[in-house]
């Protein structure tokens, strides 16, 4: 342990030295004009303050032509009052005809439509900040920026928006309201960037920072509004009351209930607010993606329940998880919020959620706390969550994090850590370095009596540039590491892992857009010294023609050593010593055309047989209104204990009337359980920030090819947000 965190202190320190103090370009910046009167955001720009407002331009590409003008004149203007922040956007278009819309669904505004991306950093930090993104139909996407590069785009924020298509181009107008922003009112300078994206010409321009590895997201990067002052929070009060009306029928009985609850938000300072959830309540939240287990470990579903998700990204802890990935799962999560309210896939009621998260001062800091309803055998739980961090540097950070109480049992459980995060956009002038050390320690009361003291550690060191882009990791978890409210997937180990890809983007016309080779390696040893697993993947073709469909293949060589037997689907596969070799290839078409699809197959040994796996998607939209994707999945696997098929399928359909009235219904099924489930939702968000569901779930078990019903779930569901 003290070697390689030696090494890895001894490694960040002489890259730091190599770091320079260049700019890459001269960042621009706009004044922001103030008017007296609210204006009435309709898309149509033709205020006088519209007019009178310093216009934003110069904007680059980013993709295909790095750095080359704009093909399509673009400019910007921004507003404010004592109430909200205003921007406009004159996207001109030689061929207006041709602009893409194609999505009204609210956060898929990305596929097959022209958009505009708007980052605003508010408090100037160059680390965290907002995102607010629409469409030429005013569909809207919005997002959290936590460390420069943290997105969670699960973030609702409350704001409006409307967009104009008309012969000379598409027009936006966006009104956000500053009790939606945490900032500090005595700043005059804000961070700001925006993008937008030319999709009939697959063309992506930018109003600064115009480098492959830079997102208009990285808050180092943006740009600064000026001349701000005088802006109005309120009091700091918003109250989310909600009614609900269910009818289920099941096994354990069948009847109709209603329910009430809130939330209540309090905003200390500008930065930090506490929340307050009595009976939280989450029948809108999407349902989990149909998923069947190939492996010996156990799987991974994100959080989707809004609660959690905002400020989530202050509980972000040690390396950068997401670029950590082990067969699409983190290797480990010291705190996962799915613990709270979800037992075995089914809801525990939270009757009393409560939360403090925010920035004080140089500190970012979260304490949620949950009272969980009894369950069968089980007393009423509470459990706890800490995080705290302090800003350091010009981009990194050092932080605390704890949790205490067990879900899921009547037995003690604590995990308790510290972590540093270190991140700059200038080594050797212009190049972005990370590096994240963290460290680990658990406390669990045992079920057979007894108790567990053991750790975790880790390092990891991250180069992503435009040319190459490249990732170093160690980890070690303890045998007995087993964190109640976190997510471990293998214990025991000691994991090494590399990652190294080179890319090329020759710009202008060429026939291709980008091409890439990449290699990666997983190795996992047990904590006695011996090895468990590696995986080695070489990609020696990552292709992205000109049209944006792209082409990719890889070979993958595995060794995995279980030391026991373990079941996937009904066949039993021994403990042993395996090595396998596979193939895989796939191809991905443009979002731009009205069908797109991708479709992959992979084969190759699988423990001491052979599985070949077909995949596909398609989506159709045929129009703004309307769309319809399918996905399907079907596993051959032939092992000495036994052959199987394995078929994993969902349909969804969406309609929206508008933005903010759509209805969906998704269908999935797997061969395995022989389950199906429905689920349909319509949603209208009557105003911004008040929102009436009707949701149906149904679960049906397949057999002798005759569906038989298990269970319904209707619920009528009514929000509403005030705001002091």
């Amino acid at each position: 342990m003290k070697r390689a965190l030696v090494i890895g202190l001894r490694l960040l320190g002489a890259l730091v030295l190599f770091s320079g103090t260049l700019g890459a370009e001269e960042k621009p910046s706009i004044r922001a004009l103030r008017i007296e009167k609210p204006l009435v955001v309709d898309g149509r720009l033709d205020e006088a303050a519209w007019q009178r407002a310093e216009k934003g331009g110069g904007f680059r590409q980013y993709d295909p032509g790095r750095g080359t003008p704009v093909t399509e004149k673009t400019e910007f203007a921004i507003l404010y009052d004592d109430d909200y922040f205003y921007i406009g956007v004159w996207c001109w278009e030689s061929e207006p005809g041709r602009v893409m819309a194609r999505s009204m669904n609210r956060d898929r505004i990305f596929t097959g439509s022209d958009f505009l991306y708007f980052f605003i950093d508010t408090f100037h930090d160059q680390r965290n900040g907002y995102v607010f993104a629409v469409n030429p139909t005013g569909a809207q996407s919005d997002a959290l920026i936590t460390n420069n590069v943290e997105r969670n785009f699960d973030w609702d924020g409350i704001w409006a928006s409307k967009a104009r298509i008309t012969d000379e181009g598409w027009f936006v107008e966006v009104a956000i309201p500053f009790k939606t922003l945490s900032f500090d009112p005595q700043g005059t300078v804000w961070g700001f960037n925006m993008s937008r994206r030319i999709r009939r010409k697959n063309e992506a321009v930018r109003w600064t920072g115009w480098r492959d590895e830079i997102r208009s997201h990285n808050a180092s990067e943006a740009g600064d509004v000026t001349g701000l002052h005088g802006m109005k929070q309120g009091v700091g009060i918003e109250f989310s009351p909600y009614t609900a009306g269910r009818y289920r029928d099941g096994a354990l009985g069948s009847g109709f209930e209603g329910d009430v609850g809130a939330d209540l938000r309090y905003r200390f300072t500008p930065g930090l607010s506490a929340t307050l959830s009595v009976n939280t309540d989450f029948a809108e939240t999407d349902v989990d993606q149909r998923i069947v287990n190939f492996t010996r470990f156990p799987l991974f579903f994100p959080e989707k329940r809004d609660f959690f998700l905002e400020d989530s990204g202050i509980y972000s802890f040690g390396p950068a998880i997401n670029s950590r990935r082990s067969r699409g799962a983190p290797l480990l999560l010291p705190y996962f919020t799915r613990r709270i309210g979800l037992s075995d896939g089914q809801i525990v009621p939270i009757q009393l959620a409560t939360k403090l998260a925010g920035r004080l001062g140089d500190y970012d800091i979260g304490f949620t706390h949950a009272m969980l309803d009894e369950q069968p055998g089980l007393d009423r739980q509470n459990v706890f969550a800490a995080r705290v961090s302090k800003r350091v540097l010009e981009q990194s950070s050092v932080g605390l994090i704890a949790t205490a109480g067990n879900p899921a049992a009547d037995l003690a459980n604590y995990v308790g850590g510290a972590d540093f995060r270190f991140r700059t956009n200038q080594l050797f002038g212009d190049k972005i370095f990370a590096a994240n050390f963290f460290g680990l320690g658990n406390y669990a009361e045992l079920k057979a009596g007894g108790e567990s003291r053991d750790y975790a550690y880790g390092v990891s060191l991250h180069y992503p540039n435009e040319v190459w882009d490249g990732e170093v990791s160690y980890t070690e978890i303890g045998t007995g590491f087993d964190p109640a409210l976190g997510f471990v997937r293998r214990s025991g180990i000691r994991a090494a892992s590399g990652r190294l890809r080179w890319k090329n983007r020759p710009g202008g016309d060429s026939w291709y857009r980008q091409f890439a080779v990449g290699a990666n390696t997983n190795l996992f040893y047990l904590i006695g010294g011996e090895l468990d697993s590696v995986r080695v993947s070489i990609t020696p073709l990552d292709l992205e023609l000109q049209s944006t469909d792209e082409i990719q293949f890889s070979i993958s060589h595995e060794v995995d050593r279980p030391r026991d037997a373990f079941e996937l689907a009904d066949v039993m596969v021994p403990a042993g010593d395996y090595s396998s070799t596979s193939v895989q290839a796939s191809f991905e078409t443009t979002s731009t055309r009205p069908v797109w699809f991708v479709a992959g197959v992979q084969t190759g040994q699988f423990y001491d047989g052979w599985r070949t796996r077909y995949s596909g998607m398609v989506e159709w939209n045929p129009n703004r209104h309307f769309s319809i994707k399918a996905n399907y999945q079907h596993n051959d696997v032939q092992l000495d204990a036994g052959d199987f098929d394995a078929h994993v399928g969902s349909l969804g359909v969406k309609w929206n009337v508008t933005p903010d009235l759509g209805w969906s219904c998704l269908v999935q099924y797997d061969s395995i359980s022989n389950a199906i489930g429905f689920n349909s939702r319509i949603r209208w968000e009557y105003k911004p920030g008040s929102t009436i569901y009707l949701v149906l779930n149904q679960s049906l078990l397949a057999q002798d090819g005759s569906p038989e019903l298990e269970s319904t779930d209707l619920t009528l569901k009514a929000d509403a947000t005030f705001r002091f």
